[in-house]
Protein backbone atom coordinates (compact mmCIF):
# COMPACT_ATOMS: atom_id res chain seq x y z
CA UNK A 1 0.00 0.00 0.00
CA UNK A 2 1.24 3.26 -0.83
CA UNK A 3 0.52 6.69 0.81
CA UNK A 4 0.94 9.65 -1.05
CA UNK A 5 1.37 12.99 0.67
CA UNK A 6 -0.20 16.26 -0.68
CA UNK A 7 1.34 19.54 0.14
CA UNK A 8 -0.81 22.56 -0.27
CA UNK A 9 0.49 25.85 -0.23
CA UNK A 10 -1.68 28.89 0.69
CA UNK A 11 -0.49 31.94 -1.62
CA UNK A 12 -0.95 35.39 0.10
CA UNK A 13 -3.01 37.92 -2.63
CA UNK A 14 -0.75 40.37 -3.31
CA UNK A 15 -0.76 44.09 -1.45
CA UNK A 16 -1.51 45.78 -4.71
CA UNK A 17 -0.92 50.03 -3.86
CA UNK A 18 -3.33 52.72 -4.47
CA UNK A 19 -2.90 56.20 -5.05
CA UNK A 20 -3.94 58.85 -2.78
CA UNK A 21 -4.42 62.66 -4.09
CA UNK A 22 -5.61 65.97 -2.68
CA UNK A 23 -5.33 69.69 -2.50
CA UNK A 24 -3.96 71.67 0.20
CA UNK A 25 -5.46 75.14 0.56
CA UNK A 26 -5.03 78.56 3.11
CA UNK A 27 -8.13 77.74 5.07
CA UNK A 28 -9.05 81.74 5.16
CA UNK A 29 -7.65 82.54 1.32
CA UNK A 30 -8.36 79.48 -0.21
CA UNK A 31 -5.07 80.31 -2.42
CA UNK A 32 -3.02 77.29 -3.01
CA UNK A 33 0.09 76.41 -0.38
CA UNK A 34 2.84 75.57 -2.57
CA UNK A 35 5.82 72.71 -0.92
CA UNK A 36 3.27 71.91 2.03
CA UNK A 37 3.92 68.72 3.31
CA UNK A 38 1.03 65.71 3.83
CA UNK A 39 2.41 62.87 5.69
CA UNK A 40 0.28 59.90 5.70
CA UNK A 41 0.89 57.87 8.73
CA UNK A 42 -0.01 54.34 8.84
CA UNK A 43 -1.52 53.30 11.83
CA UNK A 44 -1.98 49.40 11.17
CA UNK A 45 1.06 48.61 9.59
CA UNK A 46 5.06 49.30 9.76
CA UNK A 47 5.52 52.94 10.45
CA UNK A 48 7.93 52.48 7.92
CA UNK A 49 5.38 52.50 5.40
CA UNK A 50 4.24 55.52 5.80
CA UNK A 51 3.79 58.10 3.35
CA UNK A 52 5.78 61.86 2.62
CA UNK A 53 4.48 64.41 -0.29
CA UNK A 54 4.64 67.94 -1.26
CA UNK A 55 2.16 70.39 -2.62
CA UNK A 56 2.86 71.65 -6.08
CA UNK A 57 1.98 75.27 -7.03
CA UNK A 58 -1.83 74.39 -8.25
CA UNK A 59 -1.87 73.44 -4.17
CA UNK A 60 -2.12 69.57 -5.63
CA UNK A 61 -0.38 66.46 -4.04
CA UNK A 62 -0.22 62.75 -5.29
CA UNK A 63 0.94 59.72 -4.44
CA UNK A 64 1.05 56.71 -6.65
CA UNK A 65 2.29 53.86 -4.75
CA UNK A 66 0.50 53.41 -1.25
CA UNK A 67 0.76 50.09 0.42
CA UNK A 68 -3.16 49.26 1.46
CA UNK A 69 -3.94 50.43 5.12
CA UNK A 70 -5.01 52.84 7.38
CA UNK A 71 -3.93 56.13 7.43
CA UNK A 72 -3.55 59.46 9.48
CA UNK A 73 -3.69 62.07 6.90
CA UNK A 74 -1.36 65.87 8.24
CA UNK A 75 -0.63 68.51 6.68
CA UNK A 76 2.24 71.16 7.66
CA UNK A 77 4.15 74.18 6.50
CA UNK A 78 6.33 76.75 8.27
CA UNK A 79 3.74 79.70 8.27
CA UNK A 80 0.33 77.67 8.91
CA UNK A 81 -0.89 75.41 12.10
CA UNK A 82 -0.54 71.51 11.82
CA UNK A 83 -3.55 70.17 10.72
CA UNK A 84 -4.85 66.43 10.54
CA UNK A 85 -7.94 65.23 8.50
CA UNK A 86 -11.05 64.30 10.65
CA UNK A 87 -10.83 61.19 10.38
CA UNK A 88 -8.23 58.22 8.83
CA UNK A 89 -8.30 57.06 4.90
CA UNK A 90 -8.50 53.54 4.37
CA UNK A 91 -6.54 52.50 1.66
CA UNK A 92 -7.51 49.01 -0.19
CA UNK A 93 -5.13 47.06 -2.17
CA UNK A 94 -5.80 47.71 -6.05
CA UNK A 95 -8.53 49.83 -5.26
CA UNK A 96 -9.84 53.31 -6.84
CA UNK A 97 -8.04 56.64 -5.25
CA UNK A 98 -8.50 58.71 -2.36
CA UNK A 99 -9.35 61.88 -2.56
CA UNK A 100 -8.11 64.29 0.04
CA UNK A 101 -8.63 67.86 1.30
CA UNK A 102 -7.05 69.87 3.74
CA UNK A 103 -7.65 73.79 4.89
CA UNK A 104 -4.49 74.88 7.13
CA UNK A 105 -4.88 78.00 9.07
CA UNK A 106 -2.31 80.75 8.94
CA UNK A 107 0.06 81.49 12.06
CA UNK A 108 0.08 84.95 13.42
CA UNK A 109 2.71 87.39 14.71
CA UNK A 110 2.89 89.86 17.51
CA UNK A 111 6.01 92.63 16.82
CA UNK A 112 7.05 95.65 18.26
CA UNK A 113 9.99 96.94 20.21
CA UNK A 114 11.42 96.72 24.19
CA UNK A 115 13.11 99.88 25.34
CA UNK A 116 15.10 99.90 28.91
CA UNK A 117 14.16 102.05 31.66
CA UNK A 118 15.81 105.21 30.21
CA UNK A 119 13.97 104.77 27.15
CA UNK A 120 16.65 103.34 24.72
CA UNK A 121 16.51 100.25 22.51
CA UNK A 122 17.11 96.98 24.75
CA UNK A 123 18.74 94.31 22.99
CA UNK A 124 18.83 90.67 24.03
CA UNK A 125 15.81 91.16 25.64
CA UNK A 126 13.29 87.58 25.59
CA UNK A 127 9.75 88.63 24.53
CA UNK A 128 7.61 85.66 25.04
CA UNK A 129 3.60 84.88 24.19
CA UNK A 130 1.68 82.99 26.97
CA UNK A 131 -1.58 80.76 26.48
CA UNK A 132 -2.62 81.59 30.30
CA UNK A 133 0.35 80.20 31.89
CA UNK A 134 1.96 78.01 29.00
CA UNK A 135 4.73 79.31 26.97
CA UNK A 136 3.40 79.49 23.26
CA UNK A 137 6.17 80.99 21.37
CA UNK A 138 9.56 83.54 22.23
CA UNK A 139 12.25 85.65 20.47
CA UNK A 140 14.71 87.46 20.90
CA UNK A 141 15.02 91.20 20.43
CA UNK A 142 18.08 92.65 18.22
CA UNK A 143 20.30 95.47 18.48
CA UNK A 144 17.66 98.08 17.95
CA UNK A 145 15.30 96.46 20.70
CA UNK A 146 12.76 95.29 17.69
CA UNK A 147 11.12 91.48 18.39
CA UNK A 148 9.26 89.24 16.06
CA UNK A 149 7.58 86.80 18.07
CA UNK A 150 6.21 84.13 14.95
CA UNK A 151 4.18 80.72 14.82
CA UNK A 152 0.86 81.94 17.09
CA UNK A 153 -1.92 79.71 16.68
CA UNK A 154 -5.19 82.23 16.69
CA UNK A 155 -6.41 83.17 20.66
CA UNK A 156 -5.65 84.82 23.17
CA UNK A 157 -2.44 85.49 24.30
CA UNK A 158 -0.40 87.52 27.32
CA UNK A 159 3.26 89.27 26.01
CA UNK A 160 5.92 89.57 28.71
CA UNK A 161 10.01 90.86 28.14
CA UNK A 162 12.59 89.53 30.67
CA UNK A 163 16.53 90.07 30.42
CA UNK A 164 18.33 87.02 29.83
CA UNK A 165 19.25 85.40 33.26
CA UNK A 166 21.86 86.96 34.63
CA UNK A 167 24.25 85.59 36.59
CA UNK A 168 24.88 84.35 40.34
CA UNK A 169 26.32 82.49 43.28
CA UNK A 170 24.96 79.20 44.40
CA UNK A 171 26.58 78.11 47.31
CA UNK A 172 29.95 77.60 46.03
CA UNK A 173 29.52 78.00 42.67
CA UNK A 174 29.10 80.42 40.05
CA UNK A 175 26.36 80.29 37.30
CA UNK A 176 26.24 81.76 34.34
CA UNK A 177 23.08 81.34 32.22
CA UNK A 178 23.85 79.59 28.72
CA UNK A 179 21.85 79.81 25.44
CA UNK A 180 19.86 77.39 25.51
CA UNK A 181 19.30 74.11 22.72
CA UNK A 182 18.22 74.54 19.30
CA UNK A 183 14.26 74.79 20.30
CA UNK A 184 14.63 74.50 24.00
CA UNK A 185 12.43 77.67 25.36
CA UNK A 186 14.14 79.40 28.07
CA UNK A 187 17.75 79.59 29.30
CA UNK A 188 20.11 77.26 30.53
CA UNK A 189 22.91 77.37 33.05
CA UNK A 190 26.66 76.59 32.94
CA UNK A 191 28.25 76.19 36.88
CA UNK A 192 31.65 76.28 38.02
CA UNK A 193 33.27 76.65 40.95
CA UNK A 194 33.53 79.56 42.59
CA UNK A 195 37.02 78.79 44.57
CA UNK A 196 38.78 78.47 41.39
CA UNK A 197 37.84 81.27 39.70
CA UNK A 198 39.05 83.21 42.74
CA UNK A 199 42.37 81.53 42.54
CA UNK A 200 42.86 82.13 39.16
CA UNK A 201 41.64 85.77 39.08
CA UNK A 202 39.22 85.43 36.72
CA UNK A 203 36.53 87.89 36.08
CA UNK A 204 33.17 87.98 37.44
CA UNK A 205 30.21 89.82 36.76
CA UNK A 206 29.35 92.68 38.57
CA UNK A 207 25.96 92.02 38.39
CA UNK A 208 26.39 88.88 40.75
CA UNK A 209 27.66 91.82 43.49
CA UNK A 210 25.59 94.60 42.30
CA UNK A 211 22.37 92.88 42.89
CA UNK A 212 20.13 95.08 40.77
CA UNK A 213 17.62 92.81 38.94
CA UNK A 214 14.69 93.69 35.83
CA UNK A 215 11.64 91.89 36.72
CA UNK A 216 9.36 90.69 33.80
CA UNK A 217 7.38 92.88 32.56
CA UNK A 218 3.97 91.94 31.26
CA UNK A 219 2.10 94.66 28.28
CA UNK A 220 1.45 97.06 28.70
CA UNK A 221 3.44 98.07 31.84
CA UNK A 222 2.48 95.41 34.42
CA UNK A 223 4.99 93.15 36.69
CA UNK A 224 2.66 90.32 37.50
CA UNK A 225 0.54 87.97 34.60
CA UNK A 226 -2.49 89.50 36.29
CA UNK A 227 -2.27 92.93 35.25
CA UNK A 228 -0.99 91.77 31.58
CA UNK A 229 -3.76 93.31 28.42
CA UNK A 230 -4.31 90.41 26.76
CA UNK A 231 -3.83 90.31 22.61
CA UNK A 232 -6.09 88.76 20.68
CA UNK A 233 -5.23 86.75 17.46
CA UNK A 234 -6.88 86.17 14.33
CA UNK A 235 -5.68 83.58 11.88
CA UNK A 236 -2.71 84.96 10.09
CA UNK A 237 -3.19 88.47 11.89
CA UNK A 238 -0.02 90.42 12.35
CA UNK A 239 -0.27 92.95 15.44
CA UNK A 240 2.66 95.46 15.36
CA UNK A 241 4.07 98.64 17.41
CA UNK A 242 3.90 96.42 20.79
CA UNK A 243 5.97 98.56 22.97
CA UNK A 244 7.23 97.07 26.73
CA UNK A 245 9.59 99.12 28.90
CA UNK A 246 11.46 97.53 31.19
CA UNK A 247 11.15 98.51 34.68
CA UNK A 248 13.84 98.03 37.16
CA UNK A 249 13.55 96.57 40.81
Amino acid sequence: MRFILACVVLVAAPQVPAPVSGVVVDGSTQSPIAGARILLARTDGPLTQSVVVYADDQRRFAASNVPPGAYRIFADDPGYLRTERSAPVIIRAGGPAARVSLALTPLAVIAGRVLSDRGDPAPKIWVRAWAGERLAAEAQTNDLGEYRVFGLAPGSYTLSAERYLGPSIDGTRYVIPTPPCPDCPGEGRGMQALSNLLTQGAFIDPRVIAGRAYPPVFFPAATERAGAVPIELAPGQQVGGIVIRLIPR
